[in-house]
């Protein structure tokens, strides 16, 4: 299998050095275990943390490590709406870090794209669907632990979701490590209890004029991606093993997922296998076009069930975010029969107390497998709003190759076919108004 060309330059590994994670208890455990062996830097960036008795126990393991080290660095970047919405109790991401305020780094990326008029008559919650810091990258010394998972406690107790160590991979860590630190250092930072914009942030994210911010964020990223490159570029190793750091900043300008998909979607071979996961489903046009028009590869969708989708029994607007997932399914199903694309597969994700928050893409062909892991859903907020980071694996390595089948084989053992007849059941009713909204907010999803 010709594996599509990366615009980043790969990193050889040892395969023994890629550790696949099976569960949240394991997540969660490794996160402890990292923090407590760290001795020079810890680097977290998710979207939020939670509030619980859990992010609270991480929270004092950061606490104790900093004690018993005392140069150590401890960045946190997380996303500023979401990083600052209060509980029922009061309680923020911001406020459960105040343990650690004074020794880490806290920043709070807020997207330039809420602003103005918009910003003052969006309630909260509402206004995240315009954009947020959406990149789950775990950074323990040499060690990078990616997934697609935030830090809050469902995350580590019953949200199926991909979670992969990268132990002693100094260029990846400092490559995502630079990233973390370039986009905390244009964004908010919390001091004295504070939420200021950082002393290096010289365009206000929201108050200083879209543009002028994304100009500045984008020539900063763009400052890290060609220091690695250069690094990079002249490295000959031979190795079994390859992977491939991935940033898709679409407000920036920066689409290396996007052009990296088109690429792989393109794809005209009959003999290759390709699986996609997402608890989100919700293909842009583009990659709907290439899969169902010119790619002639065997593919197989899984998603999320109603039942498995987070929002399933919420209240207000958010109750409608399942039936909507079930619409964008059954709109693809019908393109799928009009296409007469015969070799691709729909399957729903479904285990009892569960939710499904897993996502990826693999390829197989020819003695060697591709998988993507990381925070994006291949969707339209993925492409365009947020901020998203992935690695590429390329292997030919025997054992590597059958640890990933593994993990693949996971998430199909708790799913079921999703077909036209599929939709009919209760769980994915559709009301009429979704039918008619569907086309106007999915850009939002």
């Amino acid at each position: 299998m010709e594996v599509p060309e990366c615009e980043m330059p790969g990193i050889p590994i040892e395969s023994s050095n890629l550790e696949i994670l099976e569960t949240p208890t394991q997540f969660y455990e490794k996160l402890l275990e990292l923090t407590a062996r760290s001795e020079r830097r810890i680097a977290l960036s998710s979207l939020y943390l939670g509030e619980g008795l859990l992010e609270k126990q991480l929270v004092s393991t950061i606490r104790e490590r900093i004690d018993q080290v005392k140069d150590i660095d401890v960045t946190i970047l997380l996303d500023l709406l979401r990083g600052t919405r209060r509980s029922s109790d009061g309680e923020s991401s911001v406020t459960v870090m105040k343990p650690i305020s004074d020794r880490a780094k806290i920043f709070l990326y807020h997207t330039p794209e809420l602003n103005g008029l918009v910003k003052r008559v969006l309630p909260q919650r509402a206004d995240e669907i315009i954009g947020l810091q959406h990149m789950k990258l775990y950074i323990f010394d040499d060690n990078v632990l990616i997934s697609g998972a935030n830090l809050s406690d469902s995350y580590f107790t019953d949200r199926t979701d991909r979670w992969f160590l990268f132990k002693n991979c100094k260029t990846l860590a400092d490559f995502f490590h630079e990233i973390i630190t370039t986009v905390g250092e244009s964004s908010f930072i919390v001091q004295n209890d504070d939420v200021v914009p950082s002393s290096k942030c010289d365009v206000h994210p929201y108050l200083g004029g879209s543009q002028s911010y994304r100009d500045l964020l984008k020539l900063r990223v763009e400052s890290v991606i060609e220091t690695y490159r250069e690094a990079r570029r002249s490295d000959k190793t031979v190795s079994e093993t390859w992977i491939y750091p991935i940033l898709q900043m679409g407000l920036l300008g920066i689409h290396q997922e996007y052009n990296l998909l088109n690429k792989v979607f393109a794809i005209k071979d009959a003999r290759m296998k390709m699986t996609m996961a997402s608890g989100y489903f919700n293909f842009i046009r583009d990659y709907e076009d290439l899969i169902l028009n010119e790619g002639t590869y065997q593919l197989d969708i899984l998603t999320a069930s109603p039942f498995a989708n987070g929002f399933f029994g919420s209240k207000g607007f958010s109750k409608y975010i399942p039936p909507l997932y079930s619409n964008i399914s059954e709109q693809f199903l019908l393109k799928m029969q009009r296409s007469n694309r015969l070799n691709v597969q729909m399957h729903q994700y479904f285990k009892e107390g569960w939710t499904f928050h897993a996502k990826g893409l693999w390829t197989e062909h020819d003695n060697k497998i591709m998988t993507l892991v990381g925070s994006s859903n291949y969707g339209y907020r993925s492409v365009h709003r947020d901020l998203e980071a992935q690695v590429m694996v390329v292997t030919s390595d025997p054992n590597l190759m059958g640890r990933l089948r593994e993990e693949k084989d996971r998430l199909f053992k708790c799913s079921t076919h999703l077909d036209m007849v599929a939709l009919q059941q209760p769980e994915h009713h559709i009301p009429p108004i979704i039918r008619v909204i569907s086309r106007l907010v999915r850009s939002f999803l």
